[in-house]
């Protein structure tokens, strides 16, 4: 455990070393940017294999890097593969081309770079030559132009990543495996992401790279909620409910939020998971704009009503009154009907004017509740997750390389660190 966490570490770290210029001059050949790239997939794969120790795997990867993209640093991190597979095999014809490796690396860079480390290296491993048995000792070395079975090299930079050929057993990338002739199908996929399929052909004996990485599963978004109202995902609508099918988002941190005419915005900051559903459940409340609507037109309809029934007191004294003027054009009337007349003229005035007032306040308070109302649309802006910072937009890599790896050791600790720059 200790390992693994100090050779992730100087993983991390060693990005700080890739900006660093090459030791040494280019090769007379450039690579091209296909080759760059299929370069950086083997190299990627050669240190998934070397920190999972498996470092014939390695050796293979770094070979192949080497051999599209020469560089010092690419011969290095070969040459520490080797030795790790001597170590770990105690095969003789990794520790003689281990030897050859540094010897050609140390030839290329005259100086600086790793020469203090692949100069102990090599002093060491030919002690170890020096020591092996005869026999051993001079056993041939393999041929490097022997012939191969054709061979494809499975990398993806998705966490948890796995990989199968042709429906078999998974295994964990970097995943490394011979082709007989014929079409293949390599799948790579990983929790929660959406599986790649690629073809290959063992037809031709070559070494293939696939580098594959996964495209993360959407989550899936369902909001609770019967009535009519738009949802958002930060502050971008994306749905009106009732839902016809899930929302599909990316996973990680949003904001979720959901309007409704006459109800409060509701938001809320959530973390998505990748691939699996996740049920919305806003609580709408009444909005203010509502409340005011809602009082507006109780107290209008109460105003017409109000008027409606001083508008009809009024028209009762207008006929008391014509009752009374009828009486006196026919004879004459006494002093109590002609009272009468004038108390049935002063309240139908009276009950007029107030009327008059209630009604135009109340058709004033429906007009006005109405116009709430009708205009009770809130709305969301665009909306950050607290927990999201922008960082830096990654740049376009440049089609050079130059890597290395090596191992480390110390008292109680061991591990490796791998270098490079694409």
């Amino acid at each position: 455990m200790r390992a693994t966490s100090l050779l992730r570490l100087l993983l991390g770290v060693s990005g700080l070393v890739f900006a660093q210029p090459a030791f040494a001059a280019a090769p007379a050949k450039e690579p091209t940017p296909e080759e760059v790239d299929r370069a950086r997939t083997f190299f990627n794969a050669g240190v998934g294999a070397y920190s999972a120790a498996r470092y014939a795997d390695a050796v293979r990867s770094f070979e192949q890097a080497y051999e599209l993209a020469p560089r010092p640093q690419v011969l290095f991190s070969l040459a520490q593969a080797e030795r790790k597979e001597f170590f770990a095999g105690n095969d003789a014809s990794y520790l003689r081309r281990a030897i050859q490796h540094y010897r050609e690396y140390l030839e290329q860079v005259p100086s600086g770079g790793r020469r203090s480390e692949a100069t102990e290296a090599k002093a060491d491993l030919e002690a170890r030559q020096s020591r092996l048995d005869p026999q051993q000792a001079v056993s041939p070395a393999p041929a490097s132009g022997a012939k191969r079975k054709a061979r494809v090299t499975v990398y993806s930079p998705t966490p948890g990543a796995r990989a199968s050929l042709d429906g078999g057993a998974p295994q964990e990338v970097p995943f490394f495996s011979d082709l007989e002739p014929g079409k293949h199908r390599v799948r790579v996929f990983a929790e929660g992401y959406v599986d790649e399929e690629r073809d290959v052909s063992g037809d031709t004996p070559v070494d293939q790279p696939l580098d594959l990485p996964l495209k993360e599963r959407p989550a899936q978004i369902t909001v609770a909620l019967g009535s009519v109202a738009n949802v958002y995902v930060d502050g971008h609508i994306v749905a009106t409910t009732p839902l016809a099918r899930p929302i599909e988002v990316p996973p990680g941190p949003h904001v979720l939020s959901v309007t409704a005419n006459g109800k409060k915005p509701f938001s809320q900051e959530v973390v998505l998971p990748r691939g699996k559903p996740y049920r919305f459940e806003p609580k709408l409340e009444t909005s203010g704009q509502r409340v005011a609507a809602y009082t507006m037109l109780g107290l209008g309809v109460a105003g017409v009503v109000t008027g409606g029934a001083f508008a009809l007191a009024a028209l009762g004294q207008e006929n008391k009154v014509h009752d009374i003027d009828d009486a006196r054009a026919q004879g004459n009337i006494d002093a109590d009907q002609l009272q009468a007349h004038n108390r049935a003229i002063d309240k139908r005035d009276d009950f007029r004017t107030v009327s008059i007032v209630s009604l135009s306040t109340g058709a004033a308070l429906v007009a006005g509740g109405a116009i709430l109302y009708a205009f009770d649309h809130p709305s969301v802006g665009v909306q950050q997750p607290r927990s999201i910072e922008p960082g830096p937009v990654p740049k376009h890599p440049e089609h050079s390389i130059d890597l290395s790896a090596s191992p480390l050791v110390a008292p109680g600790t061991w591990g490796g660190v791998v270098t490079g720059r694409f």
